[in-house]
């Protein structure tokens, strides 16, 4: 019988094909056809993703983690956010980096929670839904230089007409951070394992294709 959801929170993570997830909302938008169009062009599928926000880009260069736990570990979404970007934030700072949570200047799909690297550039996006008992926080850490990724938004968010600055765009190797992306990889998770804050039990969940 498969473990019920609610009995632990869980850290799932992967590197992600490449894909621009838009959110439910985006996806009802006259200008979603256009910008499901850019991002294939450019070689990224668009999906719909449970999580709100702005479209996101990511690709193999990216680590997506999902963090889940009961809906009744926090009173509200906003402690949710808080508890989750500071722990995305300490893990980064356990890295070497000097990592902030806020917005960016022009930063897309920009976020109050958002983790920052010297207030100058974005490097962990996080977004989440509530369910019916449970609750996902999902984040996206840009591991290597977003060469790739920058062309991409660029399209989306034009066809979305909406602006961002490529500029706000930083990486977790262009803070300096060595190592293999497997061993980046191994460090977060490990790192958001033995944080001391609800969304970090250590237990996780193996799926397929991904690294934890």
């Amino acid at each position: 019988m498969q473990e019920d959801l609610n009995d632990h929170a869980r850290i799932r993570a992967y590197r992600p094909v490449p894909t621009v997830a838009f959110s439910r909302r985006e996806s009802l938008m006259p200008e979603f056809a256009a910008a499901s169009a850019a991002a294939r062009e450019h070689g990224f599928d668009p999906v719909i993703r449970l999580a709100g926000g702005r479209a996101v880009a990511y690709d193999q260069t990216c680590l997506v983690i999902d963090l889940m736990a009961p809906l009744a570990l926090f009173n509200n979404h906003i402690a949710a956010f808080d508890a989750g970007a500071a722990s995305f934030r300490d893990v980064l700072m356990d890295l070497g980096i000097d990592a902030r949570i806020g917005q960016v200047a022009g930063e897309y799909c920009a976020g109050i929670h958002s983790v920052n690297a010297r207030g100058q550039v974005k490097i962990v996006g996080i977004a989440q839904r509530a369910m019916r008992r449970a609750r996902l926080l999902t984040a996206c850490i840009v591991l290597e230089t977003p060469g790739r990724l920058s062309p991409v938004v660029d399209a989306v968010y034009s066809a979305m007409k909406l602006d961002w600055s490529p500029e706000s765009l930083g990486s977790v190797r262009d803070e300096g951070v060595q190592g293999s992306p497997d061993e980046i990889v191994h460090a977060l998770v490990t790192g958001l394992q033995q944080r001391h804050a609800a969304w970090a039990l250590p237990q996780t969940t193996p799926v397929r294709g991904a690294l934890a």
